[in-house]
C-alpha cells in the first residue's frame, strides 16, 4: 500500500514538472510563437513577414498587415498571458511604426460584431496614416488607458496630424468615443487658397476647443485680428469662431463674432458660413455699427452670402437699403441697388494697383426731399471713377450737371458745372485745406435749373465767389463773394437793381460771420463793415446774434426753420439815412414778429435830425397822341396779414424842403395797422416855420398843424396858416382848413381889402383898380381877366402841369370863383371849374365838328354831344 502511494505520487510529481517544463516551454519560448502565428494567425486574415518574442510577455510583428484594413511596419505588443485570459483582454502596451489604417474597411468588419472589446494601457504609433473616405491623414499617436467595448475610451491622448486640411496638434481625451481636447491647428495652403485666399489672419497658428464624435467635429477658437487682401482699410479684431463639421455629410459650419473696422467706422457683426459637400458655401451676416465717423441712413444691417463654383453672390439689407453684389474672383463686382434715395447699378472692377467703377444711378423721386423739383434732369446720373497707382480721376454727369476730379492721396483738383453755374477747386488732403471758385452767370436761371420757387418775388443776380475752405479740425470756411449785378422785382411796382455788390463771410462751427458786405440799392449803398454773427443752433434754427446794417443798426433774431417764423429787434441809437428823398438821423427801437400766417411790428422811431426833401413824382407820361388808354380804375388795396403798432416822434422840428417848400415841423404820429386791414396813421404834424415860393412870391408859414385821424386814406385835416406880405406892408393872411383831398382857403388882409384886391395884391403887387383902370360895368370882367392872366402865369411857372385857360369868375353874391382847362393831346382836353359848385369836365373831340363832354359833379353827372359847324351863306 505504501509502495503504490509512493508511486503515485512520484508519477503525479513527474507529471506536474513535466506540464510545468512543457507549459514553460510554450509560454517562453520564442520558437513557439512563429509556429503558433503561422498555424493560426492566417485563419484570421493577418498577414507578415517576421515575428519574434514570446507567448508569455509578447510579440513583434514585422510587416503586419490585417485584411486591407490595418498595415505596419512593425507592430509590438507587450502583455502579461494571464491578463489576457480576462473578459476583457488587456494588452499592456500597444505600439506601431509606419502604420496605415483604413478606417473605412475596418468599420465596414467590425460594424456587426457586438462581442469585440479590448484593454491597452499605452499605445503608441509613430508615422501612422488614416485612411478615411478616400484620403490619407498622417499622424502620430500616443494614448493611454485605451478601452474599447462597444464604446471608445481614452484616459489621455496626444496626438500630432497632418492632413490636406490643416497641421496640427490634440491633447485631451475620450470619453464614450467622444474626443474632447485642446489643439493647435494650422490650415493648410491648400484650404486657405480655396476658401480664405482673400484673408490675412493672426495668429496662423490657432488654438482651438475640440469635441469629435462619430457624427461631427466641433472646433472652437479665436482670432486677435485678420485683414482683406484687397482691402487694407478694413480689418477683423476679437473673433471668435466656431466650426461644426458633419462627417457623414461632408458638410461644414461656421459661426463667428468679432468686431468690423474700415477707416473711422467700426461695428459688432454675427456671422454664419455654411458649407455643404459639394462646397457651396451660404452665409449670413448681422451688424450694428458702433462707431462712426459721418451720420449713416442706418445703425444696423445684413448680408446674404452664397458661394458656388466660384462665384459669390450677395445680398446686402438695412434700412431702406437693399442691393446684391456678384462677383467670381473679387477682382470684378456687379451691383444692382435700391435705396430710399435712388436706384443704381455699377460695375466694380479691382486689380492690385487699379480700380475702375462705372455706375448709373436713378434718383427716387419719391424721396421726400426732392418732392419740390422735377428730378426728369437728374432721371440718370452717369459716373466714371478710376484709380490707379493712388492716382485717381473721377467724372459724374447728368442732364445738367457734370464733374471732374483729378488727384491722388496728396492734392485733388477739378472742375464742374451745374447748368448756368461754374466751379473751380483745388483741395489739398495733407494740409486738409481747398480752395474754390464759383460762377453763377444768372441766379434766377440757376434757381429756375433747380425748380426753386422765388414766390411771387423776381430776384436775379451775376455772383462770382472764392472759397478757402479748412477742414483739418473743425469745418471752417472762408468766403469773397462779388455780385455785379442783381435786380429784384417784389411786385409790378416795386423793383430794385443794384451793381458791385460784395460779401466776405467765414463760417465755422455752425456759425456765420458776416466781416463786411456792401450793395447798391437804386444808386444807394447798403453797407457795413462792422462784423455780424449768424448762428444755426442744434435745432437747424438761425440765430442772428448780431447783424449790422450802416454799421449803426443793429438786427438781432431767431428763424425757426421748422415752421419758417421768426423774431427780431431793430435798434439804433444813432442810424443815418440818405437818399434823394431824405437826409435823417433817426433812433430806432422795433420788435418784429414773422411767420407763414402774419407779421407783426411794434416800436418807436424818433427822428433827430435832418431834411426831407420828398416830392411826388409823375407816374408815368405818354407823348403820342394816337394812344388811348382805357382804365378799369378800382379802389388801391391795402389790406395785408400783419399788424403794426410804431409810434413816429422828433426830438426837435425836421426840415422839409422843396424847390417851392421850405418848413421846419414836428410830427408825433402813431402808424398802425390791423390785421386783414389797411395801415392808418393817427397824431399831428405841427408846422413850426418856414415858407413857400411860387413865381417869386414868398408866403410865410405861421404855426400850423396837420392833424391824422385814421381811415382809409391818408387825407389829414389841415389847420395851415400863412402870411404875404406886399411891399408896401399890406399882411396878406391866408387860411387853408377842411382836407387835403377839399381844401377851404380864406383870405384876410390888415388893412382889411376885397376879395379882388387880395388876389390883385398877390399876383401883380397892387390893387385890381390900380392895374387896369376903367368904367362902369366893365370894371369887374376886366379885373376878372386880368386876375385869370396872372394866375396862369403864376400856375404855369410854378407847376409841372401847363393850363391853356384859368379864368376868374363872379357870381351874384359878388364871391369869386375859378375855371381852369388843360389840354392833354390834340383831342383830349379837361377844365375843372368852381363857382358855386364843383364840377370835372372831360371833352373828348371826336371829330371837328364833333365833341363829346362828360360833365360831373357834386349834384350829379351830365354827358352833352356838341356839333359845331360854320356856314358860309351866300346872299
Amino acid at each position: 500500500m505504501i509502495k503504490k502511494t509512493v508511486l503515485f505520487f512520484q508519477n503525479s510529481m513527474l507529471f506536474f514538472v513535466l506540464l510545468v517544463l512543457f507549459t514553460l516551454f510554450v509560454f517562453f519560448q520564442k520558437d513557439v510563437v512563429p509556429f503558433l502565428a503561422q498555424k493560426y494567425l492566417k485563419e484570421f486574415d493577418v498577414t507578415y513577414s517576421s515575428i519574434e518574442g514570446t507567448l508569455f510577455h509578447g510579440v513583434e510583428i514585422s510587416d503586419f498587415a490585417y485584411k486591407e484594413s490595418i498595415k505596419a511596419k512593425k507592430l509590438t505588443l507587450k502583455y502579461n498571458f494571464f491578463s489576457l485570459l480576462q473578459p476583457t483582454p488587456r494588452v499592456a502596451f500597444l505600439g506601431g511604426s509606419e502604420v496605415f489604417i483604413n478606417l473605412d474597411a475596418l468599420l465596414a468588419s467590425t460594424e456587426d460584431s457586438s462581442s469585440f472589446a479590448l484593454n491597452i494601457s499605452k499605445a503608441e504609433l509613430k508615422n501612422a496614416t488614416l485612411y478615411y473616405k478616400n484620403e490619407n491623414h498622417l499622424f502620430d499617436l500616443d494614448a493611454t488607458n485605451l478601452s474599447y467595448r462597444e464604446a471608445l475610451d481614452i484616459e489621455k491622448l496626444e496626438l500630432k496630424a497632418k492632413t490636406r486640411y490643416a497641421n496640427g496638434t490634440f491633447d485631451g481625451e475620450v470619453k464614450e468615443s467622444v474626443l474632447r481636447g485642446k489643439s493647435s491647428l494650422q490650415l493648410s495652403k491648400e484650404i486657405e487658397k480655396k476658401y480664405i485666399d482673400f484673408l490675412e489672419y493672426n495668429p496662423k497658428k490657432l488654438l482651438l476647443d475640440v469635441v469629435i464624435d462619430t457624427k461631427k467635429i466641433d472646433l472652437h477658437t479665436t482670432l486677435k485680428n485678420a485683414k482683406i487682401k484687397d482691402f487694407s482699410d478694413f480689418s477683423i479684431a476679437d473673433a471668435t469662431v466656431s466650426f461644426s463639421y458633419l462627417i457623414e455629410e461632408g458638410s461644414f459650419s461656421v459661426d463667428t463674432t468679432y468686431g468690423a473696422y474700415y477707416e473711422e467706422y467700426a461695428a459688432k457683426i454675427k456671422q454664419n458660413v455654411f458649407v455643404d459637400a459639394n462646397f457651396v458655401a451660404h452665409s449670413k451676416l448681422e451688424a450694428k455699427i458702433t462707431d462712426k465717423k459721418n451720420r449713416l441712413p442706418f445703425d444696423t444691417f445684413r448680408m446674404d452670402i452664397k458661394y458656388d463654383n466660384g462665384v459669390t453672390d450677395t445680398h446686402f439689407s438695412a434700412k431702406e437699403i437693399e442691393a446684391d453684389v456678384k462677383t467670381h474672383d473679387f477682382k470684378k463686382f456687379f451691383i444692382d441697388a435700391n435705396t430710399r434715395y435712388a436706384k443704381f447699378d455699377a460695375e466694380v472692377l479691382r486689380d492690385k494697383n487699379e480700380t475702375f467703377i462705372e455706375s448709373n444711378i436713378h434718383p427716387a423721386k419719391e424721396f421726400l426731399h426732392y418732392k419740390e423739383y422735377d428730378l426728369s434732369r437728374f432721371s440718370k446720373l452717369f459716373i466714371t471713377l478710376h484709380e490707379k497707382n493712388q492716382e485717381i480721376s473721377l467724372f459724374v454727369k447728368s442732364d445738367i450737371l457734370w464733374l471732374s476730379i483729378f488727384g491722388n492721396e496728396e492734392k485733388v483738383k477739378g472742375y464742374g458745372a451745374f447748368g448756368h453755374s461754374f466751379y473751380d477747386y483745388e483741395v489739398d488732403l495733407q494740409k486738409k485745406t481747398a480752395k474754390v471758385s464759383t460762377k453763377i452767370e444768372s441766379l434766377l436761371t440757376f434757381a429756375k435749373e433747380l425748380d426753386a420757387n422765388f414766390s411771387q418775388t423776381s430776384f436775379d443776380a451775376k455772383i462770382e465767389a472764392q472759397s478757402e475752405i479748412d477742414f483739418s479740425d473743425t469745418l471752417e470756411i472762408v468766403t469773397k463773394m462779388d455780385v455785379p449785378l442783381y435786380t429784384l422785382k417784389l411786385d409790378s411796382k416795386s423793383s430794385f437793381s443794384g451793381k458791385d455788390g460784395t460779401l466776405e463771410f467765414v463760417y465755422k462751427e455752425n456759425e456765420l460771420t458776416l466781416k463786411k458786405y456792401s450793395f447798391d440799392v437804386q444808386n444807394r449803398k447798403i453797407f457795413s463793415s462792422k462784423t455780424s454773427k449768424v448762428f444755426i443752433n442744434k435745432n437747424s434754427d438761425i440765430e442772428l446774434k448780431e447783424f449790422w446794417i450802416f454799421d449803426t443798426l443793429l438786427l438781432k433774431g431767431l428763424v425757426k426753420t421748422a415752421d419758417l417764423s421768426a423774431n427780431f429787434s431793430l435798434k439804433s441809437e444813432s442810424f443815418s439815412y440818405e437818399s434823394p428823398e431824405a437826409n435823417l438821423l433817426v433812433k430806432l427801437d422795433l420788435q418784429i414778429a414773422l411767420d407763414t400766417q402774419k407779421q407783426r411790428i411794434d416800436g418807436s422811431v424818433e427822428i433827430l435830425d435832418g431834411t426831407v426833401t420828398y416830392k411826388p413824382r409823375k407816374a408815368y407820361s405818354i407823348g403820342d397822341e394816337d394812344i388811348i388808354i382805357i382804365q378799369d380804375i378800382k379802389e388801391s388795396v391795402q389790406k395785408g396779414n400783419r399788424e403794426i403798432n410804431v409810434f413816429v416822434t422828433s426830438s426837435k422840428p425836421i426840415a422839409y424842403k422843396t424847390k417851392e417848400i421850405s418848413l421846419l415841423a414836428t410830427p408825433n404820429l402813431f402808424v398802425h395797422q390791423k390785421m386783414d386791414s389797411f395801415v392808418e396813421i393817427f397824431g399831428v404834424v405841427n408846422i413850426k416855420s418856414g415858407e413857400v415860393v411860387l413865381s417869386d412870391k414868398v408866403f410865410e408859414f405861421d404855426e400850423s398843424e396837420l392833424y391824422f385821424y385814421g381811415g382809409k386814406e391818408i387825407n389829414p385835416h389841415l389847420n395851415l396858416n400863412l402870411h404875404y406880405y406886399t411891399l408896401d406892408y399890406i399882411d396878406i393872411e391866408i387860411f387853408i382848413t377842411n382836407k387835403m383831398s377839399s381844401p377851404v382857403i380864406l383870405f384876410a388882409s390888415k388893412p382889411a381889402m376885397s376879395q379882388n384886391d387880395i388876389l390883385s395884391y398877390i399876383l401883380f403887387g397892387e390893387s385890381a383898380s390900380s392895374v387896369f383902370t376903367t368904367e362902369g360895368t366893365s370894371k369887374t370882367s376886366l379885373n376878372t381877366l386880368l386876375l385869370g392872366t396872372g394866375l396862369k402865369k403864376m400856375l404855369n411857372e410854378s407847376t409841372s402841369v401847363k393850363f391853356d385857360t384859368i379864368n376868374i369868375l363872379t357870381n351874384k353874391e359878388g364871391t369869386l370863383g375859378y375855371e381852369i382847362g388843360a389840354r392833354l393831346n390834340k383831342k383830349i382836353r379837361i377844365v375843372y371849374k368852381n363857382d358855386t359848385i364843383s364840377s370835372l369836365i372831360l371833352q373828348y373831340s371826336l371829330s371837328k365838328s364833333l365833341r363829346v363832354d362828360v360833365d360831373i359833379k357834386e349834384t350829379g353827372q351830365g354827358v352833352n354831344i356838341i356839333y359845331a359847324k360854320d356856314f358860309n351863306l351866300k346872299p
